[in-house]
């Protein structure tokens, strides 16, 4: 017995030992001294003229925080001299990242609209200045290739640049960068940037952690969700334990709570202890959306008498128009011109104008609200748009609050996405643009300091740069921290690690991290194996509501057989969840649909929790054959019977509709060269969104033997190029 126990203790020891080295070893590797870093600060010659003792100081500050600072100061002209300054500071002097002062070259990126959440502009029909997108991807990722176009006939400050067909097809940035663009001209401006120095260098001599933050929904965010919205507390304590102190270190507003909520957000900005504020809400570059029209059934006629006040003034300068939709209004919603009485009074238009103000936040408020909390991130479309004088992003950094960085996107933006993924890093002590490096879409961006950092000794910790698999495999395995083992995973990924797919999948079902199993789904899609699929038959059922969603979503993506019952489930059961059951009547129709109504039919019969199952069934079918309408509809874009327009309007309905069952169909239109040229360009285009599609090496190998067969440089061959491309990304 002696010798069994003596056994034991040796082989306990002997575990515990090698634990010790294991640990000692990422210690060691963690705090072993890495080469020089370096920052580069560009601006243009008058701005630091202007600005230059502000600029040096931010400079001096680097310094001393080990990162060695250079200022680039010039007349930049083109976009390519500011990345090949960037690119030879990378490959000689380690550099991390860059700020862009003043009038710094604006990239307007085309035909990369894959490389955003929701942006879809006609590029044909609408001018270049609109249909583009502002990005500093072209600074910040190096591997992306771009074809220039021209520079804007107006504004000398924009130049267009096409991404290229064989350039990757993958964001992954090299550095971080960001933007201090003033809000105002002249010195004006200087006298912006010369303030916006001083607070920060201030802010930055103390030692501030991030331990008080808010968050707020507006309406229209997450289709007014509260299974969705209710989540957030829960990944924010994952990622900010240490916010979650006090009644009022860790706030939540949506705007159910109150009717107007502008003065109560107002007073959370002003709060001098706030460091993080997070807004869910629609937007645009002068204004965010708080709250809609009010909900009381009393309101609602006035409401609408608002409504119609609005519409008929935008025609003020054409009286028949205003005519027209007076008799339109009357007839459609049999009303009399009563409700119409004041839409040009002056005293009435001035009464509407403030209570519009009521339900927003437009620049001019920024600057008497004076924000304090420290970041701001703006889940909202156009509040970072850069390419305008004055915008929300840039104005909150350059009042006289404590804000000090901004993060928004310059176009439109994915309601349906997660925008704090990772997100506790900051509280960690991590830069900004360390963190947005990992995140980045083609429209995000940061507005103001990229190094800026709250106080936290982790961040030292952690080798940011490290290039060795075992390392971020160790890091995975000792920290404790959610976002640290998702940073993990996002680095293994980035160095392809041969195991990726297996680590994945065992991570996503033994974390008990809502954000951790947030990452493995979306890292899996990128590999061609059966492991997203099997995860998927049980992430449709996670505890966390966002990877539900995205589950069901997925589903219809991927198009296989097998996923019918599943997605059926969650229609039937799941209905109150908005976004959810959403997402799983638009998978019905990517999926086979006589298979999902037999499916339905049998879950129907099975349930015994349904009351009234006939005004279920009605419900199913009106829903789905409306969904089948619109894939039948698809088949139009085969039919050269059918109008130009039209066969084109199915084509780009492709893009959000991935349907599978006819793509074979597809393929035969973008390979037919009697086809309209414009037809198979933009079907070519079109296929591409088909990422998750099990039929996508079908895709691949169409698209490499048209291409063979068309002329070089021809549009159809470089779209056919660039798809083919981008589906191989999902094809690890």
């Amino acid at each position: 017995m002696a010798l069994v126990l003596h056994s034991r203790k040796n082989e306990m020891v002997k575990k515990a030992l090698i634990f010790i080295v294991a640990i000692g070893v990422y210690l060691s590797a963690s705090a072993q001294k890495t080469e020089r870093s370096s920052f580069a600060v560009v601006v243009d010659n008058e701005t630091y003229a202007a600005c230059k003792n502000e600029i040096d100081s931010y400079k001096a500050l680097l310094q001393k925080e080990g990162l060695f600072a250079s200022i680039l100061s010039s007349n930049w002209n083109t976009p390519q001299q500011v990345k090949d300054a960037l690119y030879k500071l990378y490959k000689t002097d380690n550099l991390q990242g860059a700020i862009f002062i003043g009038n710094i070259p604006i990239v307007m990126v085309r035909d990369a609209q894959h490389l955003t959440t929701a942006f879809k502009m006609d590029q044909e029909r609408n001018p270049m200045f609109q249909s583009s997108v502002p990005s500093d991807r072209f600074y910040d990722d190096f591997d992306l290739l771009f074809n220039y176009i021209k520079k804007d006939s107006i504004n000398s400050l924009f130049f267009y640049y096409s991404l290229d067909a064989n350039s990757p097809q993958k964001i992954e940035s090299d550095i971080y960068t960001g933007r201090l663009k003033p809000t105002k001209r002249g010195e004006a401006g200087y006298d912006q940037i010369r303030k916006y120095f001083k607070k920060l260098i201030q802010e930055r001599s103390t030692s501030n952690k991030l331990d008080v933050l808010c968050s707020y929904t507006g309406e229209g965010s997450f289709s007014n969700s509260l299974t969705a919205w209710k989540e957030e507390p829960v990944i924010l304590r994952e990622q900010f334990p240490q916010a979650f102190k006090t009644a009022n270190s860790a706030k939540f507003y949506m705007f159910y709570m109150y009717p107007v909520m502008k003065d109560v957000i107002a007073k959370e900005l002003q709060r001098p202890e706030l460091d993080l504020m997070l807004f869910h809400e629609h937007g645009m570059p002068n204004r965010q959306y708080l709250t809609g029209e009010p909900a009381e059934s009393e309101n609602l006629g006035e409401s609408a008498k608002l409504a119609f006040r609005e519409r008929l003034r935008r025609e003020s300068g054409n009286p028949a128009k205003v005519k027209m939709l007076k008799e339109k209004y009357m007839s459609t919603f049999k009303i009399d011109s009563t409700w119409f009485n004041g839409a040009f009074d002056r005293e009435i238009i001035i009464k509407d104008s403030l209570e519009e103000l009521r339900r927003g936040i437009v620049l001019e408020d920024v600057t008497v609200i004076k924000p304090n909390a420290r970041i701001v991130l703006f889940d909202a479309c156009y509040n970072g748009d850069f390419r305008e004088d004055r915008y929300i992003a840039g104005e909150y950094i350059f009042t006289d609050g404590k804000t000090l960085v901004t993060l928004g996107n310059s176009v439109n933006v994915l309601q349906d996405k997660s925008s704090g993924d990772m997100l506790g890093l900051l509280g960690l002590g991590f830069r900004v643009g360390e963190w947005a490096r990992m995140t980045h879409i083609l429209e995000s961006h940061i507005i103001g300091d990229p190094t800026f950092r709250f106080a936290d000794n982790k961040r030292a910790q952690i080798d940011f740069n490290s290039t060795n698999a075992d390392y971020w495999l160790k890091v995975l395995s000792a920290e404790k921290h959610p976002d640290l083992q998702s940073l993990a995973l996002h680095k293994l990924f980035s160095l392809n690690y041969k195991e990726m797919s297996s680590l994945l999948t065992k991570t996503y079902f033994s974390s008990s991290s809502y954000m951790v199993r947030l990452q493995c789904i979306y890292l899996l899609p990128f590999y061609n194996d059966n492991n997203f699929k099997e995860v998927l038959k049980s992430s449709i059922y996670d505890p966390y509501e966002f990877i539900r969603r995205k589950s069901v979503y997925a589903m219809g993506r991927v198009g296989y057989d097998e996923f019918i019952p599943s997605v059926v489930s969650v229609y039937i059961n799941d209905y109150l969840e908005e976004r959810v059951a959403f997402n799983a009547v638009f998978a019905f129709d990517m999926l086979d649909i006589p298979k999902v109504k037999a499916e339905f039919e049998k879950q129907l019969s099975q349930n015994s929790a349904i009351y009234d199952k006939a005004r279920a069934k009605d419900q199913f079918f009106k829903r789905i054959e409306s969904r089948e309408r619109l894939a039948a509809g698809s088949l139009n874009l085969a039919d050269k019977k059918m109008k130009k327009g039209e066969r084109l309007f199915s084509v780009s309905f492709l893009r959000n509709n991935n349907y599978h069952t006819p793509v074979e169909r597809y393929l035969a239109t973008l390979a037919d060269k009697s086809e309209d040229s414009l037809i198979r360009l933009r079907l070519a285009e079109a296929l591409g969104w088909y990422t998750y599609s099990y039929k996508k090496q079908i895709i691949i190998d169409s698209c490499k033997k048209i291409a063979s067969e068309e002329p070089d440089g021809s549009a159809l061959k470089n779209e056919l190029i660039k798809t083919a491309n981008r589906l191989q990304t999902y094809m690890r």
